[in-house]
């Protein structure tokens, strides 16, 4: 049966994807991988009774103007009254949340100082937020053609920086390239506020804090910040694909792609062929140029600035089932929790990754999944989720049983140290190395975000062929995080890439 649109992938930018074009009169059908929908949201039992939450959570920066245009509050999507972080430093505790005064107050318990900064620091995101929030939730520009009437659009978003008066707009200009260590260093004096601030700023970024852009990282996710989906990645995906469903979408599970014939159709792995004149790509780009097109049809060039695309994975993921659920200090419940002492210990996480090495005193994002899942573990027990940031994808001697072992038993200790009670209670595990989520979900590299967010493959991403989403083949779109504005649980580059699609 022919259809218009092919969107290959299961993950949050195919389901937006596939929802926008399904709302507009299309006929489309997603073709997912495997039997579970979600992509890096998606379920598996790690061990017997307790199922992994995915590995991707956060939907903060989700789009708001997504979730109004599918319509997503009436498919169950709702938001949370309000997400807490607790943030380990050396010595100390904070709780951030997306309450101004709130974390404020939190912060003052340590520094009153900081708690006063902090204030004007959101301030200042604040109303800076509206050049840059326009430009990351808009068709990139044209930098191709010369000629293209989008370099209208560059000059309007050029513009609109200028609008914010001179001196905010080189404020702007001078912090985007800065190290987020030097950044967090001219407002805060707390060593565990600027390691929390910074920890999510460079990873999958493959930095450290005092690389240079990784203050555009921190930039980007400051002013993209909203309000969580209450159930987070689980919700979100459960809620975009009634929404496709509602649409008429087409779901084909455990339908993998070998072949992209563009103009026509894809070929499965069970030699079948769904045709479609339109094919909309929510996997990675060396995957889709790489793995499904014959390398004939690529310019020597082109592929080369494929193949430069950097997918370096960084980050592992291990899966806890615990028999009781940990209790945490501070005030309220938090689903996240962040232990990096300070930016210096970032700093040395960082460095024996360069020599395919992994720290003995590793920075760690824990995430609880929230109790809207209670069916990821026998009644009365939980599920914990901990990120390890800075292992190699190919770590030195090889992930032998030993070295696997080695790393759970680091972060196992670690996370006893500031949650007493862990380790006791632990009665099943399961670690993923780079490796491991490479060939789990299909990721190059295993890379979260299927591209490094540095600042180069921010601006133009993935290729400068690429970056409106449409490719050198008729027919063929892109939009996964390897596309702009990148990755995480945003929802952008599949909305913006069916903009794209629609326009044709």
């Amino acid at each position: 049966m022919p259809f218009d649109v092919v969107v290959i992938g299961g993950g949050v930018n195919a389901l937006t994807a596939a929802s926008y074009l399904a709302k507009a009169g299309r006929k489309v059908t997603i073709v997912c991988p495997t039997d579970q929908i979600g992509g890096l949201c998606s379920r598996h039992e790690f061990y017997p009774g307790f199922t992994s939450p995915g590995i991707l959570y956060d939907t903060s920066m989700f789009r708001s103007w997504v979730v109004d245009e599918l319509g997503l509050k009436d498919h169950g999507l709702t938001y949370a009254k309000s997400t807490k972080t607790l943030a380990f430093g050396k010595d100390q505790h904070i709780i951030l949340s997306e309450h101004i005064d709130e974390t404020a107050e939190e912060i003052a318990k340590v520094s009153s100082s900081d708690a006063k900064n902090y204030k004007e620091m959101k301030a200042f995101y604040g109303k800076i937020s509206g050049p840059i929030i326009q430009f990351l939730n808009t068709i990139p520009a044209d930098i191709v053609d010369p000629q293209s009437s989008d370099l209208w659009s560059l000059f309007k978003r050029g513009f609109q920086l200028r609008k914010l008066g001179k001196k905010d707009m080189l404020e702007v200009l001078r912090l985007a390239p800065m190290a987020v260590y030097d950044w967090l260093d001219e407002w805060f004096e707390n060593d565990g506020l600027k390691a929390a601030l910074a920890l999510l700023a460079v990873t999958e970024s493959y930095s450290g804090p005092w690389s240079p852009g990784t203050n555009a990282n921190l930039l980007i996710q400051q002013v993209s910040r909203g309000s969580s989906v209450k159930g987070d990645g689980l919700a979100l995906v459960s809620a975009l694909e009634k929404a496709a469903k509602s649409f008429g979408a087409h779901f084909e599970t455990k339908a993998k792609v070998s072949a992209i014939q563009p103009g026509k159709g894809v070929d499965l792995e069970d030699n079948s062929f769904i045709e479609a004149k339109t094919i909309v790509a929510a996997c990675g780009p060396k995957n889709v140029f790489l793995e499904m097109m014959d390398a004939r049809h690529l310019s020597n060039t082109f592929e080369q600035r494929v193949t430069k695309f950097r997918t370096r994975g960084l980050c592992s993921q291990l899966l806890l089932a615990v028999n009781k659920a940990p209790s945490l200090v501070g005030n309220g419940e938090a689903n996240r929790i962040l232990i990096a002492e300070d930016l210096d210990s970032i700093e040395r996480a960082f460095d024996p990754i360069k020599y395919d090495e992994v720290t003995s005193h590793p920075c760690l994002e824990i995430y609880l999944p929230s109790q809207e899942h209670n069916d990821l573990a026998p009644t009365g027990q939980a599920v914990i989720s901990v990120l390890i940031h800075y292992t190699p994808y190919s770590l030195k001697g090889g992930w032998t049983g030993e070295a696997r072992e080695k790393l759970c038993d680091n972060v196992i200790e670690t996370l006893d140290n500031k949650i007493p009670g862990i380790k006791q209670s632990i009665v099943g595990k399961e670690l993923l190395t780079p490796q491991d989520i490479q060939e789990r979900y299909d990721l190059s590299g295993g890379q979260l975000c299927e591209g490094e967010h540095a600042l180069d493959q921010l601006l133009v991403r993935p290729t400068p062929e690429c970056s409106q989403y449409k490719t050198p083949f008729d027919g063929l779109y892109l939009c996964s995080g390897g596309s702009f504005p990148g990755g995480g649980l945003t929802g952008a580059p599949g909305a913006l890439a069916v903009k794209m699609v629609l326009r044709k």
